[in-house]
């Protein structure tokens, strides 16, 4: 949220106080590159339409008439710095603008769905297949006799082109990991997992050898027997995976690449004897 002035800027709208009166616009943040999916991509014709329709739709249902003008050209300027051709910007624009006014006209309960309407609604069954130019046409022909619906999936993201705009968290923040602590003293280290933020797992570490039941952990005992330390404040994130039994396969593996582990035995006790001969190569 961004406040200045007879402005607050959120999300996609700008809320402005002009003479007590509140006012709509579309925003943009200052970093917005302007960039969308070329019209020149390996993407179907389809994804192309729906990127102008998007574009329309917040022009027109973000903002008060007032701003209409505005946002149309501010439309077509993007899409032309994106190869979009004018005639196919304006005869998508022309039929998104006559669906609006439309839709807008409709009456509300003409939208309402009974519910004998949805138990005789059929569920449809999608069939997505890779895009690749000149062979969707065939594809389409050859499922147009079945009971299925096509569509299209591409490995052109613009996420590719485009990185994150948001600060990239510290180690200590993320989640989902698996971890390598090393001692300050010696070679020696261990390698965990955790779902949870790596400071907390980090912390528990830290303050077991505070532990008065004598069922210390193995860097607590490694810290009283040898009077070493470990680094804390340099904890390695060796890889990061959100699945448990994948996290789990990926700490079983760390542990196997460390020179001095101080991990026990029966934590790879579940690693397929297959990685074995991998990791022996690694080494």
């Amino acid at each position: 949220m961004e406040i200045g002035g007879s402005t607050l800027n959120f999300l996609d709208i700008t809320i402005i106080n002009n003479n007590n009166s509140l006012e709509y616009d579309w925003y943009h943040k200052p970093t917005f590159s302007r960039r969308y999916l070329n019209f020149f991509s390996q993407h179907p014709l389809s994804q192309k339409k729906c990127t102008v329709i998007g574009m329309i739709d917040r022009a027109f249902l973000l903002s008060i008439p007032k701003y209409h003008k505005k946002n149309l050209l501010f439309v077509i300027e993007t899409l032309l710095m994106n190869d979009y051709p004018l005639d196919f910007i304006f005869n998508t624009i022309n039929l998104r603008l006559k669906s609006l006014l439309h839709n807008k006209t409709l009456k509300q309960n003409s939208d309402i769905t009974t519910q004998n309407d949805k138990d005789d609604m059929e569920i449809k069954t999608w069939f997505t297949i890779l895009y690749t130019e000149g062979i969707d046409g065939k594809f389409r022909e050859v499922v147009r006799d079945l009971d299925v619906n096509l569509s299209f999936y591409s490995l052109n993201k613009l996420n590719c082109f485009i990185g994150p705009q948001k600060d990239r968290l510290s180690n200590l923040q993320q989640k989902n990991v698996i971890y390598k602590i090393n001692c300050k003293d010696c070679d020696a280290s261990y390698v965990g997992q955790t779902k949870r933020t790596l400071k907390t797992r980090v912390k528990e570490h830290k303050n077991d050898i505070r532990k008065s039941n004598g069922n210390l952990s193995v860097l607590s005992e490694h810290r009283l027997e040898l009077n070493h330390e470990f680094d804390w404040d340099d904890v390695k994130v060796v890889d990061s995976e959100r699945w448990l039994y994948k996290r789990r396969i990926s700490e079983m593996l760390h542990i196997k690449l460390q020179n001095n582990s101080l991990n026990l035995q029966s934590d790879t006790d579940f690693l397929h004897h297959s990685y074995l001969s991998i990791l022996n190569n690694l080494h």
